[in-house]
């Protein structure tokens, strides 16, 4: 049960940091062009590659190598 809870709060973490770095970018792209679907554009797209990141940073913490178990009889 905590572990579920704890992968639902993590999901919102991530969600929020895409929603942030997107919303962020989008609105500066649209104050510096003046274009707002340009703005809504990269908006979009910053949100997407946040996730991509996320995802790719999330399968490389999970492949890291287990220790290997000492025996002592060297």
């Amino acid at each position: 049960m905590v572990n579920t809870i704890r992968l639902y709060i993590d999901a919102f973490y991530a969600i929020a940091v895409m929603a942030l770095v997107g919303i962020a970018c989008g609105f500066a792209a649209g104050g510096i062009s003046g274009n707002t679907e340009r703005g809504l554009q990269v908006a979009l797209g910053m949100f997407a590659l946040t996730g991509f990141v996320l995802t790719i940073r999330l399968w490389l913490m999970t492949r890291r190598p287990t220790p290997r178990a000492v025996d002592g009889t060297d």
